[in-house]
């Protein structure tokens, strides 16, 4: 069902590739000045650029999209990024971990998003859209994109597996992965791939939802603006990588508690086991939970292994099965009278990629109270909750692959 189509997509020119391309996923801003002024030809400069002169006409953030687009043009015109000649989709891999995953990237229409033909599991933030549509606006530069999956189609792989025996347009290393990218051109190719992917019964977005929201909605206000609109305009399609359901890999996220809520280790472990069995670990220096609705604690140099009582939580219903669920409703919320964990100060989430040791480190250290660890939301709990039309807790899935900012640019203008 979703409609795709090839792009002229700017990539960075292989000799160039290693410096151009950064993984922004919890980037720093000092880190990132940091990059900037180690490496000119970062794709940094694109995101947060050195001004010159903060003196010149204009508020800090019209001069920050000007430095922007001259960075973007100088980067074109020194050859650093390269524009592709023809149209394309293209085949992405990656290898990390060891793990290897593969996936078209391509742009997809903004009406699939609008329409709900890519179903959803994520609510979105004004703010955030708002800040993302300003950036889209202002510079035309649509580089970092959603991650959308889909069941396994033996005409999509069979596409994919031809194009990945010939050599790599582009093949670089950057932090312990390995990344390569395969160009499709071929008419042939590029029209079975379309009609493949037009004929899929149904897709999902896994991560980036509040990207595509934000490029619907600059696309809706360019259409009212363009009176010679066609529908095949840029600005009605944002970037999107598609991978098979079979090839994503879905972290947790972890939980930290600033304190107790006023309560001692004791008064707080009664309160748990109203809902859950708890299990102490004595000689434990780390626990993540082998299976759904089992959960690590880390309190008072102690690990817990935590159960939930079956008629803790409601089954066959996709959103209240969920553990981070079952943690809000029977935890966060009742105990630490934590309503929003979006806001509250108190909660910080920690992606699993990141060691368990080093939450256990925040506690000892006295910048947090408690850890919770949780088991990984499934791609089939994610589908459930999309099919039915719920959307999950914030901070439910951390996906991989993370995509390298600057590797491929849709150029939106």
């Amino acid at each position: 069902m979703p409609k795709i189509k090839p792009f002229r997509g700017i990539r960075p020119n292989p000799a160039f590739v290693d410096q151009v391309v950064l993984q922004i996923e919890n980037l720093t801003l000092d880190e990132a000045k940091i990059i900037r002024q180690e490496n000119p030809y970062s794709y940094i400069n694109m995101l947060v650029p050195k001004l010159d002169n903060i003196f010149l006409r204009g508020s800090k953030k019209e001069l920050a999209y000007k430095k922007i687009n001259e960075n973007f043009e100088e980067f074109l015109e020194k050859g650093v990024l390269t524009r592709d000649e023809k149209p394309a989709l293209y085949v992405y891999q990656i290898s990390h971990r060891g793990i290897l995953q593969t996936g078209i990237w391509t742009v997809t229409a903004i009406d699939d998003y609008l329409n709900n033909t890519i179903k959803k599991h994520e609510l979105t933030r004004a703010d955030r859209e708002l800040a993302l549509i300003d950036y889209l606006q202002q510079t035309g530069i649509d580089a970092n994109p959603v991650l959308i999956t889909y069941p396994s189609v033996t005409d999509i792989e069979r596409i994919i597996s031809k194009t990945c025996k010939a050599v790599p347009d582009l093949k670089f290393n950057k932090e312990n992965a390995e990344h390569q990218l395969w160009k499709i051109d071929h008419l042939d190719d590029v029209n079975a791939l379309r009609r493949a992917f037009a004929n899929l019964p149904v897709s999902y977005i896994a991560d980036g939802h509040h990207r595509a929201a934000a490029a619907s909605l600059l696309g809706i206000e360019r259409r009212k603006q363009n009176l010679k609109h066609t529908g095949e305009e840029e600005y009605n399609f944002f970037t999107s990588v598609y991978m098979a359901t079979d090839q994503l890999r879905i972290f947790e996220f972890h939980r930290l508690l600033k304190d107790l809520n006023g309560l001692s280790t004791a008064g707080f472990l009664s309160k748990i086991e109203t809902h859950f069995e708890i299990e102490v670990l004595k000689d434990s220096k780390v626990f993540k939970p082998q299976k759904l609705h089992q959960f690590g604690m880390y309190l008072d140099k102690t690990w817990y292994k935590l159960t939930a009582k079956v008629k803790t939580y409601q089954q066959n219903n996709p959103v209240a099965e969920l553990d981070v669920t079952i943690l809000q409703e029977y935890v966060l919320s009742p105990i630490m009278d934590i309503s929003d964990p979006r806001i509250d100060a108190r909660l910080s989430f920690v992606g699993g990629v990141t060691p368990v040791e080093e939450l256990v480190k925040q506690v000892d250290e006295g910048n947090y109270a408690v850890a919770f660890t949780l088991f990984p939301t499934s791609i089939e709990q994610l589908i459930r909750v999309a099919d039915a039309g719920e959307v999950m807790p914030p901070k439910s899935t951390w996906f991989e692959p993370k995509f390298q900012a600057g590797l491929i640019i849709h150029q939106v203008n």
